[in-house]
């Protein structure tokens, strides 16, 4: 018996109330914390906007690996769940990039590889056993995270060139 389906049950097209309502929970920091930097309130509470927003994006791109990791567990297709296993690496190890260059640079890693996630999930992520919601909302979520982190970036990076 298996514990996941792995062909849709009824009508998955509408994308269910509580994965929308935490998904969108999700982009509060990335709004929240761009908006901080935009505004020039940087140091909140003691904390860098900037480096925290980093961080935020760093996090969410090693998790958004960790979905791929766990669709290539269950794909019946071992050269599938091969290809799955290498591409759920990719995002943390971007995040740790964007980490480790840091400051505007980094943000601007950390945008590019929200977006070119969120474009593989919106365009790929069918063929892996996903709701067909799914791609719908990592594309929603995926644009507004890009624009907020890239917003961000594009700031920091004026900011520091007027100093």
């Amino acid at each position: 018996m298996t514990l996941i389906a792995s062909e849709p049950i009824g009508d998955d097209r509408e994308i269910p109330t509580l994965p929308l309502a935490l998904g969108l929970a999700g982009l509060a920091p990335f709004i929240a914390l761009a908006l901080a930097v935009a505004l020039q309130h940087r140091d909140l509470v003691g904390i860098d906007a900037g480096a925290a927003l980093l961080f935020y994006g760093a996090t969410i791109l090693s998790f958004l690996g960790g979905v791929h990791w766990g669709l290539a567990l269950r794909h019946p297709s071992a050269t599938t769940r091969a290809g799955l296993y290498v591409v759920a690496m990719m995002p943390p190890l971007w995040a740790w990039a964007g980490l480790l260059v840091g400051g505007a640079a980094g943000l601007g890693l950390m945008a590019a590889g929200l977006a070119a996630h969120g474009i593989l999930d919106g365009v790929r992520s069918g063929r892996f056993a996903t709701p067909r919601w799914y791609p719908r909302l990592r594309i929603l979520l995926a644009a507004l995270s890009t624009i907020a982190t890239a917003a961000a970036a594009v700031v920091m990076a004026s900011q520091a060139a007027g100093n």
